[in-house]
C-alpha cells in the first residue's frame, strides 16, 4: 500500500538514501509500502549487513541472538531451502560465515525459549536433532554449533547455485568470511560449498588449513574472478603449497589483493607464486616473513603496480642485518621499491634493515608515497634525510618499541633529523612519532608542515612550551601527548587563545588529549574551564589521564595512541 498522491519517484529516492545510511530499518517499512517497491528495497537492504563500511557495532550485530539477527538467519537459511518468495540468501554481497557460527554458538546456550522456538521453528525444526554433542569431541564450543554450521552453509551454497542455475536471479555474494573450524568434517566440505560460488572475488579465511590442495583447484576452477585472498593463520608449510597451487592456477593477473594478518611466512613458493600476479597485484600485506621468505623477498620485484605494501619480519629475524647479509636480494629490493610508481601506503613493521631499506629507496624519482608507517628496531640509518623526496607525503607514523632506542634519540640526533625531515614535508596532515620531540623539535616541524591537522608525539615530562608553536598551524585538529607530561591548566588555556586569536584558522572539533598527566590532579574549576573553553572557541574537548608515582592511571580512560591509523 502506498500514499495516495505521493510520488512514486519520492520512495525510491527515500530508499535510495536509506541504503546510503544503511538504514535496514527504514528500507523494511518500505519494502511493505507495495511489491515494487519490495523489489527494490529488499535486495539493498539484504546487501548491507557484514558491509565492512559499517562501524563494527552494526557489523557484529548479527553475530548474537535477538529478535533481529533471528529473523535475518532464518531469512537467509529459508530461502536457500525454496520456501519464501524472494530469494535472500541471493542478495548478500559479503557473506561472513563466522557470523554464523557465532551465532549458532549463542543460539545453542540461550536461555529465552521463545527466541530458540522462533528460530528452530518450521521448516528449521529439524536442525534442532542436529544440536547435539558427540563423543569424543574436543572444543570448548561443542561439537553441536559445529554440526549446524556446516549443515547450514551446505544449505545456503546450495540454494545460492540452485537459484541461480535457474536463471531468474544472479547471485550478488561477492565475499566470504571462513572461521577457524575445528570440526574434521568442514575441511572435507570446504570445496564443495566453494564450488557453488561461481561469483566468488574476495575470501577471506581465519586458518588456512581449509584451503587444501583440493580446496585450492577448486577455487582455481569455479572462481576465476578470485581477486582478494586473506588469511590470518597459516599453521604450517603444506597451506603455503596449497595457497602457491591456488597462485598459481588462477588466471594470470588476476589476483588484486593478497593479506596474510598474523600468521608466519616460511618459505619462497608464495613469493614465486604471486608473481604471475606482478600486473594485477595493488594490496601485498605479509605480516611474518621467515627467514627464508626473506631471502627470496626479490621475487616480488616485478610487483611495481602495488598501492598497498606491509612488510613485517618474524621476531626471529627483527636484528637480522638484511643489508648486509643479503646484499643481492636486499639490492634487488630497493630498486623494485624504488620502481614502484604507483605506491601510496608503505608499513615496515619491525622489518630488518628497515631504516637503511627507507634511506635507499626513499629517493626513487618513481616513489610517491602518501602514507608511510615505521615499526622502528634499529636506528642504523637517518633515513629521515630523504623524506623531502616524498613531497606528496600526507601520514606519518613512526613507532619505537624499544624504550632504550627511544631515550638515545635526542642524544644521538636522531629527534633532530626527525624533525628537520618531517618539516619538509609540505603536505602531511597526520603525524604520530614516538620519539622524545624537544620544544625546538616542535617548532621546526610547525613551521614547515603547515597542513598539519593531527600530531601524536612523545616526550619526558611534556609542558606547556612543547604545544605553543602548534597553535600557528592553521588546521590543527587534535593534538594526543603519549609521553609523561606536566601541563599547567593555565598553559594549555593560553593554547586555546593563542589558537583562536588567529581569525582565518580552521580548529573546528578539536581535540586535546594527555595519556600520562604527572603531579596534582587540576582542581574541578579549572576541568570545568578547560572544558568550558574548547567548547566554545572549537566545539572541541580535552580529555587529561593522570598518573600517580607508581604509574596508576587516576581516573579517565587512556586515549588509543594509534587511533589515527586504524
Amino acid at each position: 500500500m502506498t500514499f495516495r498522491g505521493f510520488p512514486q519517484e519520492l520512495w525510491f529516492l527515500i530508499a535510495e538514501q536509506a541504503v546510503n545510511s544503511r538504514d535496514t530499518s527504514t528500507l523494511l517499512l518500505l519494502a511493505r509500502l507495495s511489491r515494487a517497491m519490495a523489489d527494490f528495497a529488499l535486495p539493498r537492504m539484504y546487501g548491507i549487513p557484514y558491509d565492512p563500511r559499517q562501524p563494527s557495532s552494526e557489523y557484529r550485530k548479527y553475530n548474537h541472538p535477538d529478535k533481529q539477527s533471528v529473523s535475518f538467519w532464518r531469512s537467509v537459511i529459508v530461502s536457500s531451502l525454496g520456501r519464501t518468495l524472494y530469494p535472500y540468501c541471493c542478495w548478500i554481497n559479503t557473506f561472513d560465515f563466522s557470523g554464523l557460527f557465532l551465532f549458532l554458538k549463542g543460539i545453542s546456550k540461550s536461555e529465552d525459549v521463545q527466541l530458540r522456538q522462533k528460530f528452530y521453528s518450521t521448516p528449521l525444526r529439524y536442525l534442532e536433532l542436529l544440536n547435539t554433542e558427540m563423543p569424543n569431541f574436543r572444543s570448548v564450543d561443542g561439537s553441536g554449533p559445529h554440526v549446524l554450521f556446516c549443515e547450514l552453509v551446505t544449505k545456503i551454497t546450495e540454494g545460492i547455485k540452485a537459484t541461480v542455475d535457474q536463471g531468474d536471479v544472479t547471485s550478488r555474494l561477492a565475499k566470504i568470511i571462513f572461521p577457524n573450524l575445528e570440526y574434521p568434517p568442514s575441511i572435507i566440505y570446504f570445496p564443495v560449498w566453494i564450488s557453488r560460488l561461481t561469483r566468488l572475488r574476495a575470501l577471506g579465511l581465519k586458518d588456512a588449513r581449509l584451503l587444501t590442495d583440493k580446496a585450492a583447484l577448486a577455487l582455481a576452477r569455479n572462481c576465476p574472478a578470485l581477486q582478494d585472498f586473506s588469511c590470518a593463520i597459516i599453521a604450517e608449510e603444506e597451506t603455503e603449497n596449497h595457497l602457491a597451487i591456488l597462485l598459481q592456477s588462477l588466471p594470470p593477473n588476476t589476483m588484486a589483493s593478497f593479506r596474510v594478518t598474523r600468521g608466519i611466512v616460511h618459505g619462497q613458493k608464495i613469493l614465486e607464486a604471486l608473481d604471475r600476479h606482478s600486473g594485477s597485484l595493488r594490496r601485498l600485506v605479509l605480516a611474518k616473513l621467515g627467514p627464508r621468505a626473506l631471502s627470496a623477498l626479490n621475487q616480488l620485484r616485478n610487483c611495481n603496480a602495488l598501492e598497498i605494501l606491509s612488510l613485517n619480519a618474524s621476531d626471529v629475524n627483527a636484528h637480522f642485518d638484511f643489508a648486509r647479509s643479503e646484499t643481492a636480494v636486499y639490492d634487488q629490493c630497493v630498486e623494485w621499491l624504488r620502481g614502484c610508481y604507483q605506491l601510496k601506503d608503505l608499513s615496515l613493521l619491525r622489518f630488518p634493515s628497515a631504516t637503511q631499506l627507507l634511506k635507499d629507496s626513499l629517493t626513487g624519482p618513481k616513489l610517491r608515497l602518501k602514507s608511510l608507517t615505521l615499526v622502528e628496531v634499529e636506528a642504523s640509518a637517518p633515513w629521515y634525510n630523504e623524506l623531502h623526496h616524498q613531497a606528496k607525503l600526507e601520514c606519518l607514523e613512526i613507532v619505537v618499541p624499544d624504550l632504550g632506542l627511544l631515550a638515545l634519540g635526542p642524544a644521538s640526533g636522531r629527534c633532530q633529523g626527525l624533525a628537520a625531515g618531517i618539516s619538509r614535508c609540505p603536505e602531511l596532515t597526520e603525524l604520530h612519532t614516538e620519539d622524545y620531540l624537544s620544544v625546538a623539535d616542535i617548532r621546526k616541524i610547525s613551521e614547515g608542515a603547515l597542513k598539519l591537522e593531527r600530531i601524536a608525539f612523545s616526550g619526558t615530562l611534556v609542558h606547556d612550551e612543547h604545544i605553543m608553536p602548534l597553535a600557528n598551524l592553521p588546521r590543527l585538529k587534535e593534538v594526543h601527548v603519549m609521553g609523561d607530561s606536566s601541563f599547567t591548566a593555565s598553559g594549555i588555556l593560553r593554547f586555546f587563545e593563542k589558537m583562536e586569536g588567529n581569525a582565518d584558522h580552521d580548529h573546528r572539533g578539536f581535540s586535546f588529549s594527555a595519556a600520562f598527566q604527572q603531579g596534582t590532579l587540576f582542581g574541578l574549576e579549572e576541568d570545568r574551564r578547560l572544558r568550558k573553553a574548547a567548547e566554545r572557541a572549537f566545539d572541541g574537548s580535552v580529555t587529561i589521564t593522570y598518573v600517580d608515582s607508581d604509574g596508576e592511571d587516576h581516573y579517565r580512560e587512556r586515549p588509543n595512541r594509534n587511533r589515527f591509523f586504524v
